[in-house]
């Protein structure tokens, strides 16, 4: 049976039948995606902590700035928050706490 694995009926229910080797191989991808989705678990969560970061940072840096209004943020406070959305686009997470928009930034 190389190649494609067989469907048969057995009692009435669809089944697939494959070598032991492709089981086997099988076996070894699931456990290679679910490492890879605890990797990416941990990716996603860093990118939610630094998007938090650089609001903090905007936020604290932004008042420093004499002659500025919220309005007109400087080059630099454009970007950091313009990076911070970007993250937050990336992860799918919305601002989080700290009076920002909600969003579910649960950790699974």
């Amino acid at each position: 049976m190389p190649g494609k694995p067989r469907q048969v009926v057995v009692d009435g229910k669809p089944m697939i039948v494959m070598s032991e080797k492709q089981f086997e191989s099988l076996l070894a991808m699931r456990r290679q995606l679910g490492g890879q989705t605890a990797k990416l678990r941990m990716l996603r969560d860093t990118l939610t902590d630094l998007s938090e970061f650089l609001d903090t940072v905007a936020e604290t840096l932004d008042p420093a700035e004499p002659g500025r209004s919220r309005e007109t943020p400087s080059p630099l406070m454009a970007e950091i928050r313009r990076r911070a959305q970007h993250v937050r686009a990336v992860t799918g997470a919305g601002r989080t706490s700290k009076g920002r928009h909600s969003s579910d930034h649960t950790r699974t």
